[in-house]
């Protein structure tokens, strides 16, 4: 029973990681298209009369995923072990999503 905790834990840093990935890939890449106004397309009325009072939205969702992020960091910085699987499981997630969107998809 003990040999079995272990697996399970890191069972669970994996999944965790691998869906933070995922909500990490569509939250920055939603927050920086926001903040950058590159949603519409230049000339047109949405980009005028929206782009602009949609751009602070972009960055408190940069703000909040950041703050979001520092508390998993912090949370998993006790055990490093924990930290490495999940940061690394999180870029695997973030790398597959963008390969399945630009490449696959494309």
């Amino acid at each position: 029973m003990k040999g079995f905790c272990p697996i399970i834990s890191r069972i669970t840093v994996i999944l965790t990681g691998l869906i933070w990935g995922a909500i990490s890939f569509f939250w920055l890449g939603y927050s920086v298209l926001t903040l950058g106004n590159l949603i519409e397309e230049p000339g047109s009325l949405d980009y005028e009369y929206e782009g602009d009072a949609m751009r602070i939205y972009g960055l408190i969702g940069l703000i909040l995923y950041a703050m979001l992020f520092a508390v998993v960091l912090l949370f998993l910085s006790r055990k490093k072990r924990n930290l490495f699987i999940f940061l690394s499981s999180m870029i695997l997630s973030g790398i597959i999503l963008g390969i399945y969107i630009f490449a696959l998809r494309g």
